[in-house]
């Protein structure tokens, strides 16, 4: 969704959401989810108007990403998600080995592929590629 010569600066921007920002108040996948759908339609600078699409497109993404979560775990928060007490700094150590981690890889990848279908549905393939700059 992003080009490649921002890559770098958005997933440095985006690992602070890392288990709900290490404290698992909320799932920063699905905070990831609607950052992208901000980057593709929001505005720049007071100068810039959003395109029309955002704030609907974000509603969608979340309500979807939502359902999913709530259905498969229970709630939308983090440490339900990844069943990890992110205050316990033992707990995270342990949440690498043991597989929950695993748990979380995969619901990232959910929050992607929803992100990706949200966005076919409002945009189409030949704008989405214009949105990503490319020609």
């Amino acid at each position: 969704m992003i080009g490649e010569e921002e890559r770098d600066t958005v997933l440095r921007a985006m690992s602070g959401l890392t288990g709900g920002c290490y404290r698992g108040d909320f799932c920063g996948a699905i905070a990831g989810a609607v950052q992208v759908v901000g980057a593709l339609f929001g505005k720049a600078g007071p100068q810039d108007m959003e395109d029309s699409r955002l704030t609907a497109t974000i509603k969608t993404v979340y309500d979807r990403l939502k359902d999913l979560a709530v259905s498969r775990y229970g709630d939308t928060s983090c440490q339900t998600i990844s069943r990890c007490n992110w205050y316990d700094p033992e707990d995270v150590k342990a949440r690498r080995i043991d597989g929950r981690r695993d748990e979380c890889t995969r619901f990232v990848g959910e929050c992607a592929r929803v992100v990706g279908e949200v966005l076919l549905e409002v945009v189409g393939e030949e704008e989405l590629r214009l949105l990503q700059g490319e020609a």
